[in-house]
């Protein structure tokens, strides 16, 4: 196949494209790249589905390859092994992108690969896999409503940097993640130095603009690439096909349901026969790439019509199921309550439905709860009524309180409703920073935030696996939230580990946590930034045609049947960190700018409820919380207090008790929880490391004696020679006579030749201050 390969200048750095060279077998596969970054990405669906799916099972995996950036990986085995936090990270963006751009009824499962094949460290490969995998998709023939592409926008001395390097993100007061269409933006991430609403919306307008590029680039290389294979646009062939198909299928389905509603076992096997029949005959003779897209197709518009037929017969119960999602948001009862009102109306209303369409207990499941959706819809557009009864922009109620854990050197529990988090801190040397095995630049990190969601905050009993990618997501959402408050490594020589335990769920987890996490950190007495807190709100929103309600301090419910959960964290200065999910393809910038402003002022009241709490970091740390000292030797001291093999900083760390971190720069952090010991370690490795010069004095000891003088030292490690001329005013023949092994001399040093040899001299010829 002839290999296309399109160059395009976007914003002062050149993109390429590549098609048809690698991974041919892949439904879509694209190479781009930027600089000296690339990145393989493959888009493949199976043509058949699990039976009884009941949701898109799109996976995405990033594959960090180190050979990319001219590394060996680390470990035993020294190859690349699970997936680390970048490369999850990088996976739910492009996920978060793409999963609203499939249609309705897609089941099939869908695996996007990305392979960072190589990796320049200047040009960041996540935005290149986003934009990669809606290229893929387009190019297959997978039901896709694209193109979509992915951008990062920066700031730097007030100027906006498209697609920022790695050095320019340093210098940024802001780096946000923009993915859309043509005509609108369908996810968002960001963290920013306390960015103004206003300079936020900007930011989300200039990403746009620069996404429009991409997207029409995707079109013209999809154009060329059909072109080539003899192949009309995908979106003709679909329509062509879904027109074909449509009339078999509602003819099919009206046979099954007419066979299964007259209870005659051989109709209905006909009638699946059928079924069977039509799906062969649908896909015979096609080319492979068409007979897939038909085949899935066909399974969708079969999934449809058997939905359409199932929803009408629901439809008779819609006032009964109105009542129950009335009855089960009364604020006398908790969400375990009302999650059991409503289970129990769904297992009677699916119950006689299953009983008599076995085959299809995910449709009635489905049709069931698209029903309670759009009645919890209903009734928030048109009476602006929530289902627990608070107006768009009201809070629920909110406690907050800290120190509760005696041994620990921070903790809060922040309440939000029915959504509880509990936030813990612990400090600890520099040398217990967080290594990175990974294609970033960052080798070390000293901020570190774990969410944690175990399974009883929702009332369930599942096994316990370790952290999933939601947990990893939702932690590092918290973290960019709060890394921007965290004082400097210079003013707060600790290293510092947050987790946040999610003890009740009922929406906004990831907020409350960031709620807690600030208030655990000034319980520590770590000195933030300003002194300010940082608090968390999510947004929703609820729309019909152009009509749309946003609602503040989003729940469980409210989250599930509306349209979109933007999460936004700052302090009273500005924004810190913003993440934004849709379930639609798109939402205009009037939105997007109506909700930001309803967070500020739900974000003033949460703030204000935290401060009511804790208004400032304590003054003092926690008695439990190492004490941390920071001095600065010369470098060509570092091996000193290193020693031979490191035989010097081990005597040090086990005479004191401490921990002792050199940097390449000669500074040097000793921890240890008893200050005093720390202090003396500190004038321990001073005395080592100190530079001696003529005039300093020192009380010496006397190390060896020889016949023309003795040698005393005065710093560790670093000796002088006090002739035997200068131990007194009068004539010595023997050094013994005056001194021995082992006293101490107050000594002054006389001279350093040119070789660094110290001559000595007594502060006192008169009393040489002979000691034993």
């Amino acid at each position: 196949m002839e290999v296309i390969s399109k160059k395009f200048e976007h914003h002062g750095k050149t993109i390429n494209f590549e098609v048809g060279k690698m991974a041919k077998q892949a439904d879509g596969a694209v190479l781009i790249s930027m600089g000296g970054t690339s990145v393989l990405v493959t888009a493949v669906a199976s043509e058949g589905e699990r039976k009884g799916q009941d949701f898109l099972p799109l996976t995405v995996d990033v594959e960090e390859k180190m050979y990319a950036a001219g590394k060996i990986p680390g470990g035993f085995f020294r190859r690349e092994g699970r997936p680390g936090e970048t490369s999850i990270l990088t996976c739910r963006l492009i996920d978060r992108a793409l999963r609203p751009n499939f249609p309705d009824w897609f089941r099939n499962e869908v695996q996007i690969i990305a392979t960072i094949m190589s990796a320049d460290q200047d040009n960041l490969p996540d935005v290149l896999a986003l934009t990669g995998a809606s290229t893929a998709l387009t190019l297959s023939n997978i039901p896709f409503h694209g193109p979509l592409a992915g951008v990062r926008v920066g700031r730097v001395d007030g100027e906006w940097v498209i697609n920022p390097t790695f050095q320019d993100l340093q210098e940024s007061d802001m780096n946000l993640v923009v993915a859309g269409n043509r005509e609108a933006i369908v996810m968002v991430e960001a963290d920013a130095k306390e960015a103004p609403e206003e300079l936020m919306e900007e930011a989300l307008q200039v990403g746009h603009e620069a996404i429009k590029g991409l997207v029409e680039i995707q079109t013209k290389i999809d154009r060329e690439y059909r072109s080539i294979q003899q192949e009309a646009p995908k979106e003709e062939l679909m329509e062509k096909y879904s027109q074909e198909l449509a009339t078999k299928c509602g003819e099919t389905v009206d046979s099954l349901f007419m066979a299964l509603d007259s209870n005659d076992t051989e109709r209905v096997r006909e009638a699946w026969e059928r079924i069977d029949s039509m799906k062969r005959e649908s896909v015979k003779g096609l080319q492979p790439r068409v007979r897939k897209m038909v085949s899935i197709l066909v399974s969708m518009k079969i999934h449809s019509e058997v939905f359409e037929r199932l929803a009408e017969k629901i439809k008779s119960f819609r006032e009964d199921i109105r009542k129950i999602i009335v009855d089960s948001s009364m604020p006398e009862l908790s969400k375990a309550q009302g999650d059991n009102v409503l289970r129990d109306k769904r297992k009677e209303i699916s119950g006689s439905l299953i009983e008599k369409y076995p085959d299809f207990s995910p449709e009635i499941s489905e049709a069931i709860k698209k029903l309670e959706k759009s009645l919890v819809r209903e009734q928030i557009l048109e009476q602006g009524v929530r289902p627990d009864g608070r107006k768009p922009f009201q809070i629920r109620n909110i406690t907050c309180e800290v120190g509760l854990l005696g041994q620990t050197h921070g903790s809060a529990l922040f309440t939000r409703g029915e959504t509880q988090v509990l936030a813990i801190v612990t400090l600890g040397s520099i040398g217990d920073k967080q290594v990175l095995d990974n294609l970033g630049v960052e080798e070390f990190k000293r901020f570190i935030h774990h969410y944690n969601f175990p399974p009883y905050s929702s009332g369930e009993a599942r096994f316990l696996r370790g952290p999933k990618r939601r947990e990893i997501g939702h932690g590092a959402l918290a973290e960019r939230a709060l890394s921007n408050v965290i004082p400097e490594e210079e003013d707060f020589p600790y290293t510092i580990r947050l987790v946040s335990e999610v003890l009740e769920s009922n929406g906004s987890t990831s907020m409350a946590s960031i709620c807690g996490s600030s208030l655990a950190l000034m319980d520590a007495g770590v000195p933030l930034k300003k002194n300010e807190a940082v608090g968390g709100i999510a947004m929703g929103m609820v729309s019909s045609g152009e009509d749309f309600i946003v609602l503040s301090d989003i729940q469980g419910a409210e989250d599930a049947a509306g349209d979109m959960d933007f999460k936004i964290a700052g302090t009273r200065s500005g924004i810190t960190a913003l993440q934004m999910d849709l379930k639609k393809r798109g939402v205009p910038q009037s939105i997007l700018s109506k909700a930001l402003k309803q967070a500020r002022e739900g974000l003033n009241f949460i703030l204000k409820a935290m401060n009511e709490t804790i208004s400032a970091p304590r003054k003092d740390l926690s008695p439990h919380a190492p004490k941390m000292i920071i001095i600065e030797i010369p470098v060509d001291k570092i091996g000193s207090v290193i020693g031979p093999g490191g035989k010097m900083i081990r005597s040090l760390i086990s005479d004191y008790g401490v921990s002792i971190d050199i940097e390449d720069d000669g500074k040097v952090f000793i921890g240890g929880k008893d200050g005093e010991m720390a202090e003396a370690a500190r004038k321990h490795i001073e005395l080592m490391t100190r530079v001696p010069v003529v005039g300093d004095e020192y009380m010496g000891k006397v190390v060896k004696i020889t016949t023309f003088g003795a040698f005393i030292e005065v710093l560790p490690g670093t000796d002088g020679l006090l002739h035997i001329s200068k131990m007194s005013k009068r004539r010595v023949d023997r050094v013994e006579d005056v001194m021995n092994t082992g006293d101490r001399l107050k000594v002054r040093i006389g001279e350093i030749d040119s070789q660094d040899r110290i001559s000595l001299e007594l502060v006192d010829l008169e009393s040489p201050r002979k000691e034993e």
